[in-house]
């Protein structure tokens, strides 16, 4: 009986295969059309096209309103592309875009974004020539994270070799003491520096660079009394940090500290580590007695904070870690107005160091522990500046 089931099984098998073989079928399917972008452009300038990922990454020059684009493209005949290529599209967010031809589809995500470049501001020629600890090591992490970057020596913005409108940003890390280098405010380099931050563009300046604020004009003479700190400095076991509790106000939310892990205490109170145990240069340039030169006392009054922030056009950010009231201010963000129509971060807080120094005993190696929280602080502060106004 099982032969027999077998048997019959084979040549059932043996019919349908030879019907199959004979039959005419014809089938509604196209699948010889191609549905690949041979070239995808704005204006003159054509896109990447990547097959393997299927994207298209288009970087058109910085200030093209990338809202309102008229792409080209070039299609397989007979195929088609949806949503149709049109005059004035925008590309603010990447597209998904679906090639068909025939019976076969396939589809892309193509991006368009602004070529811009940020810039490392400098006394000496070139990043080689930086001879300060902390802001050569400044300026070495800043060329290895970002290949947009480039160096801008004050006296390339003297002989007017370099145009500063190219870039959104100017980072200034100077830890050289209280005393500005006279090439900073040489008349022609200071104009042109208020110029461009008058013009939209934007500052990060560290350490004793914050002095600048006030030769530039965006800090005004209230005579809030300055710590600055320009020492060889010392050693001792202290963590020292950023408190990001101003008073009533948590600013933990604000685009310097994104990604940015917080300690809290028990009362809600948020900071963040910037240098460990060991060697400090303590090189402050900060704000204190915020209430009493404002009149405004005592130091946990709002009012103070109310008129100190709307004074200035300021977002305060930062204080010296455990501080809980408004006495000092170390981090804040400079608003635009309508004289100075870009932005700044003001980082003049002690231990905000990118070189811990190898000295004394407790730290003779200088690993700074919390390297990574200024490295992400700077990061952000430099991300959040090169946005566009």
């Amino acid at each position: 009986m099982k032969k027999y089931i077998i048997n019959v099984l084979a040549i059932t098998l043996l019919l349908v295969l030879n019907y199959s073989c004979q039959d005419d079928y014809v089938s509604n399917l196209s699948l010889d059309g191609k549905v690949t972008i041979s070239k995808f452009s704005v204006g003159n300038v054509e896109g990447t096209i990547n097959e393997k990922t299927k994207t298209i990454k288009v970087i058109v020059p910085d200030g093209t309103d990338i809202s309102k684009l008229s792409p080209v493209i070039e299609l397989p005949e007979g195929a088609v592309i949806t949503p149709a290529i049109s005059a004035n599209m925008d590309f603010s967010t990447p597209i998904e875009f679906t090639v068909v031809n025939g019976s076969i589809y396939t589809k892309y995500t193509i991006s368009v974004t602004e070529q811009f470049y940020i810039a490392f501001l400098g006394t000496a020629p070139n990043v080689n020539g930086i001879t300060e600890d902390d802001q050569k090591a400044a300026a070495d992490w800043f060329f290895q994270t970002y290949d947009n970057a480039e160096y801008v020596s004050f006296d390339a913005i003297k002989n007017g070799s370099v145009d500063l409108n190219k870039y959104r940003l100017l980072w200034w890390y100077f830890d050289g003491g209280r005393n500005l280098p006279a090439i900073a405010t040489d008349p022609i380099v200071l104009n042109a520096i208020k110029n461009y931050y008058k013009g939209g563009r934007n500052l990060l300046f560290n350490s004793h660079a914050c002095a600048y604020f006030w030769d530039l004009g965006r800090m005004d003479n209230t005579p809030y009394p300055r710590v600055i700190g320009d020492g060889t400095g010392f050693e001792n076991g202290d963590t020292w940090a950023i408190g990001a509790n101003i008073g009533a106000h948590n600013v933990t939310n604000h685009p310097i500290y994104k990604g940015i892990s917080f300690n809290q205490d028990g009362d809600g109170y948020n900071w963040v580590p910037t240098i460990g145990p060991g060697w400090r240069e303590d090189h402050n340039y900060v704000l204190e007695n915020i209430p009493g030169t404002l009149g405004l006392g005592p130091n946990n009054n709002e009012a103070a904070y109310v008129e100190f922030t709307t004074r200035h056009h300021a977002e305060w950010l930062g204080v010296w870690g455990g501080i809980r009231d408004y006495w000092m201010v170390g981090v804040m963000e400079l608003k635009p107005t309508t004289e100075f129509k870009g932005k700044a971060i003001y980082m003049g807080i002690g231990g905000f160091e990118f070189n811990q120094n190898e000295q004394g005993t407790i730290n003779p190696g200088g690993i700074n522990l919390y390297q990574s929280n200024i490295n992400k602080i700077s990061k952000n502060s430099i991300d959040y500046l090169s946005l566009k106004n």
